[in-house]
């Protein structure tokens, strides 16, 4: 296992799971209610290459007069990039940078929240409905035996290693089935802080450009990273069940897909 090279994949998350606040009071309709989870992977060879020089950009930013006043850094004991919190100048800085990366690929999974989808195919069940999302966006992408796959998963809402191994291996059992030879996939897991792994602020600004273009139509962000988006899955897209897998030649766009609804329909 140590003589495989390795492949590195990194998930996070934009939005959340939830339908029910405490004592199960449904949220859709209340303030509050987010009404998608998009799921994003970044997939890595060279771990340490791109790590190193995300830190140097942080670095970078941090000794730098014009922008280390800044509220996001200057009010933070120690500031990592975050797409939520970041000013505009760190934000446009830093995608500048990831438009001359060429060292990543990244795919997407969005999940509409609907009541129906996730009463009748998640049977109400948060971790149901997260981790569907987490095997659609693995489907594929754990396909070959010369490669051990470490998959680190940020620390968000509890996730857990146990649910995120179940999902990988529902992953891999699936598409074995598709295959005439079944492939002994390795891989491990790694739950891991986003503060603390440099890595995981590509999939982070890249789910925020894709969220802000899906619920505010600016996609000015979006559009700049375009050409990194490998594939794009609006999973619960009924209305366009053989169009919903967008990637480089069919590009997302939200004219594309069906109505964005906010009140879980």
């Amino acid at each position: 296992m140590d003589k495989l090279p390795k492949k590195y994949y990194f998930i996070d998350e934009s939005g959340d799971a939830a339908f029910y606040a405490k004592g199960k009071k449904l949220l859709i309709g209340n303030i509050g209610f987010n009404p998608l989870l998009i799921l994003g992977l970044v997939v890595l060879d060279d771990k340490t290459k791109v790590r190193n020089k995300i830190i140097e950009f942080q670095n970078n930013v941090v000794n730098d007069p014009l922008y280390n006043t800044l509220p996001c850094i200057n009010k933070t004991t120690k500031w990592y990039l975050h797409a939520r919190t970041d000013q505009l100048e760190i934000r446009s800085k830093f995608i500048e940078l990831l438009r001359t990366m060429d060292d990543f690929e990244s795919y997407h999974v969005i999940g509409r929240k609907k009541l129906s989808t996730f009463q009748n195919k998640h049977n109400s069940n948060e971790n149901e409905f997260y981790f569907d999302l987490v095997f659609h966006l693995l489907q594929d992408r754990l396909s070959d035996e010369k490669f051990f796959y470490h998959i680190f998963l940020s620390d968000r809402n509890g996730n857990s290693l146990s649910h995120l191994k179940n999902a990988i291996n529902k992953a891999i059992e699936r598409d074995n089935k598709l295959r005439t030879k079944k492939l002994n996939i390795r891989f491990e897991c790694t739950i891991v802080q986003s503060r603390l792994t440099p890595e995981l602020s590509i999939v982070d600004y890249l789910l925020w450009s894709l969220q802000r273009c899906i619920l505010t139509d600016e996609i000015r962000f979006y559009k700049a990273l375009e050409e990194k988006y490998n594939l794009i899955i609006d999973l619960y897209d009924s209305e366009h069940p053989e169009t919903n897998y967008y990637n480089k030649e069919n590009k997302f766009a939200k004219t594309k897909a069906s109505e964005f609804r906010l009140d879980g329909k």
